[in-house]
This record gives structure tokens, C-alpha cells and sequence, in this order.
């Protein structure tokens, strides 16, 4: 039996090839300057990534500030399969990604009231096939961007804590089963294959990855920040002031949506008590958002629906 010759190799854009690299740079190069070519040329090659066939994009952050200017590879999903295939043990999953869908959900937050999605990958490993799964929440992955609006009494922009689905990003409200099918798909491939895709993105998850809008020196700081307040307790807490003449309290990230939700409960019927908390409360629940998106979103749910229900009455 003959072997299986493939009809195209991986196309990877190496250095061996200088007229495909003068190809790249005068087309799907052409916003790379100086240094930035040879970054690119670096990324391609760890990835075997074709940029002709859109196996990877390059995204310029910051393009008009030199100090600040930055390329961030971005992997296409089909990338992402090409990796796992040349590994020998990959087999996709023979099932459609998987929804779970609520009705009391649809908000313009999320347009079609989605609560999960679920994809698996198969590895065979130690002589048997594995199911690799990922199961991603909505609100891990969707666009949600807090509003920020003008303050007269201070002159500046301020968050304004409201929050909605980022108007720029259109392929959430049109084709929001496809957008989280493809973040799921490759979050099960980085489980199943570390070492080859560990770090990597695809451009649907930049959509909600705020880190990779960071210079290395504002994430290092970023990172100094947050051992110096783990070591004051501070990272794993929120400041919270339960009752407008009580103290000011830390409260743990991973207690407070359930303990903020059972005080807003306790006081259902004080709507306007509910509302002047929430104000208090406003810079709080803002860096409590940054900390547990899914968590802050369940408590602002209960907070409008106490509200509203005040305002009905």
C-alpha cells in the first residue's frame, strides 16, 4: 500500500523563501514595518502558519504611537485543527457543538439568551482515544464592555456603570452560535495540546481578552500590583459598605455576588434602598466586574429586576 502524499504541505511562510517573504510584505504584511516583519516571520514558523490562506493574522495595537506600537499574532481556527492534525492523534469531535439556551436570558447583552456552549476534540493517548472537552459560558467569552459617558461636574470621561454587547463587534448579535462555537472549539484544542498552541489566540477571543490590549510593561506592573495586594488580601476582595452608616468591609470575590444577591433580596421591597446601595457601592462593583464578569452580571440582574419592580409599583 502506497503512502498518502498530502495535496498541499502546511505553505508556512519561512525565511528560505525570499520571494514569498517580499509577497508578504507588499500584501497580508503590508501595516508590519522594520522589526515587525521579522516577528511576523518568527510566528509563522513556530506555527507553521500560512498567512496566504489566512492560517494567521497580525493585529497592530496602538499603530500611531511609536512607544506604544505592538503586533499581536492572531491564529485562524482552522490553524488550530492543522496543529492538532500534525500531531498524529487528533480526531474531531464526530457531534456538533453543543448549546444551552434560556429565554429568561435574552437581553441586549445577549441577543439570543445564551447560556453555554460545549465542543470536544479527541487525542489518542497511552493506546486508547480521549474525549477532550471545554465548556464555555457566554458572558466568558461575548464582547461586554462597560459605557462609558461624559461627567459634567468633573470635566472627564467616567464609566458609568452600564454595560453593553460592543456595537463594533456585529458577528455576536449576527452569528453568535458560530462566534462561541469557534472560542470552545480551540479552548478544548489548547486542553488537549499545550505545548503546540499554549498562549495563542484566536481574533473572536481578543474580543473579550483585555490583557492582550496591554503593553509587556503595563502587564508586568500589572502583575507587581496585584502580588502586592495578595499580600494585604486585597487581590481576592472587594471594599464593600453594606448599610450607609456601617462600616466599610472586604468581602471575598468568590462570596460577594452571592452575598450581595441575598442582601438585595432581603431588601426587595425597598427598592430606592437597593438603588442608593448600588450608587454607594458604584467603584466597588465596577472593579468586582473586572474580577468575576459572570458573577457581576447575575448580580446587576438582580439589582435591575429589584429596581424595575420598585418603579412598576
Amino acid at each position: 500500500m502506497s503512502n498518502i502524499v498530502p495535496l498541499r504541505q502546511t505553505g508556512a511562510l519561512t525565511r528560505r523563501d525570499p520571494r514569498r517573504l517580499e509577497l508578504f510584505r507588499r500584501t497580508v504584511g503590508k501595516e508590519l514595518v522594520g522589526s515587525e516583519i521579522d516577528e511576523a516571520l518568527e510566528w509563522c514558523e513556530l506555527y507553521g502558519a500560512n498567512p496566504f490562506v489566512k492560517d494567521i493574522y497580525f493585529f497592530v495595537f496602538d499603530a500611531k504611537d511609536a512607544e506604544k506600537r505592538r503586533v499581536v499574532p492572531v491564529l485562524g481556527v482552522g490553524l488550530y485543527r492543522k496543529i492538532a492534525a500534525r500531531t498524529g492523534n487528533y480526531r474531531p469531535d464526530e457531534h456538533p457543538p453543543r448549546f444551552v439556551y434560556d429565554e429568561a436570558l435574552k437581553s441586549p447583552l445577549n441577543p439570543i439568551g445564551m447560556v453555554s456552549c460545549e465542543v470536544s476534540v479527541n487525542v489518542y493517548s497511552h493506546g486508547e482515544w480521549h474525549k477532550v472537552t471545554s465548556r464555555l459560558k457566554w458572558e466568558e467569552r461575548a464582547p461586554i464592555k462597560e459605557i462609558w459617558a461624559f461627567d459634567e461636574a468633573e470635566r472627564k470621561r467616567k464609566p458609568s456603570g452600564k454595560f453593553e454587547l460592543d456595537p463594533k463587534k456585529s458577528n455576536w448579535r449576527t452569528m453568535g452560535e458560530t462566534m462561541m462555537a469557534k472560542c470552545t472549539e480551540v479552548d478544548a484544542i489548547r486542553k488537549a495540546w499545550p505545548n503546540e498552541t499554549s498562549g495563542s489566540y484566536i481574533a473572536e477571543e481578543l474580543d473579550s481578552v483585555h490583557t492582550i490590549e496591554g503593553t509587556a510593561t503595563e502587564i508586568a506592573e500589572s502583575y507587581a500590583t496585584e502580588q502586592r495586594l495578595k499580600q494585604i488580601g486585597a487581590a481576592t476582595s472587594v471594599l464593600i459598605q453594606w448599610d450607609a452608616n456601617g462600616p466599610i468591609v472586604q468581602v471575598p470575590v468568590g462570596k460577594l455576588g452571592d452575598e450581595a444577591i441575598a442582601w438585595a433580596r432581603s431588601h426587595a421591597d425597598e427598592p430606592m434602598t437597593v438603588k442608593l446601595w448600588t450608587e454607594r457601592n458604584r467603584y466597588a462593583l465596577q472593579e468586582y466586574w473586572g474580577r468575576d464578569k459572570a458573577g457581576a452580571l447575575e448580580l446587576k440582574k438582580e439589582l435591575e429586576h429589584i429596581q424595575q419592580a420598585g418603579e412598576a409599583d
